[in-house]
């Protein structure tokens, strides 16, 4: 019984070191992408793309460990609800990083004079998002969690100003480049990012608070 639970506790620890790994990259990803639309060589672009390789490959870490502790173990019900929990949280973290690399997908050196404005704005506010969810799980920390929950509404609005800033050229009549509609495009994924973190804050939440209860 003892081996059982120290097994189990060290995935525990190796499964929430490795989703702070994670956010860290996902961060890393964003300083990458302002890199390249300060410069959008290929590089750059590369350089993204290959970190969310990383993540990916951390991401299939996580799936592994969740399997292998399933198959060894006989669990508790707290324990299966732990590793669904954790389940879910790599599930966002894998849509976070696609909606990063659909970003880079779309976009080109062309755009990046319309989109860099943008996106600052979006990153600006959720690498804050980013640091308080790691904070967050790291430290078991409600307070850090409910700033990602709450400062989302910022992400959003962001959203909403940039549709209703191309409604308005449209409504005038001005001539919309393709990189302007890219910005609505783009700006639903930045969207969707904030929306995962929020998941991500939430499923964590609900761990600490079932942990003190």
């Amino acid at each position: 019984m003892l081996v059982r639970q120290n097994y189990y506790q060290e995935k525990r620890i190796e499964i929430k070191d490795l989703i702070i790994s994670i956010l860290d990259n996902l961060d890393e990803m964003t300083d990458y992408y302002t890199t390249y639309l300060n410069n959008p060589s290929d590089d750059n672009r590369e350089q993204i793309l290959e970190a969310e390789n990383f993540v990916d490959k951390n991401e299939r870490k996580i799936e592994k460990y969740i399997s292998e502790i399933i198959s060894l173990q006989q669990l508790t019900i707290n324990e299966v609800k732990w590793l669904l929990a954790m389940n879910r949280i790599i599930r966002d973290l894998e849509r976070i990083g696609d909606q990063l690399t659909n970003i880079i997908t779309i976009s080109d050196a062309t755009d990046t004079v319309d989109l860099k404005p943008m996106i600052r704005k979006f990153f600006s506010y959720e690498k804050e998002m980013m640091d308080w969810l790691i904070k967050g799980i790291n430290e078991d920390d409600i307070q850090s969690l409910d700033k990602v929950i709450h400062h989302d509404k910022y992400v959003n609005k962001l959203n909403k100003d940039t549709y209703q800033k191309l409604v308005t050229l449209i409504n005038e009549h001005e001539k919309i480049s393709e990189s302007k509609l890219k910005t609505v495009i783009i700006s639903r994924f930045l969207e969707r990012i904030g929306d995962h973190l929020v998941n991500i804050a939430k499923t964590y939440k609900n761990i600490v608070l079932k942990m003190h209860k």
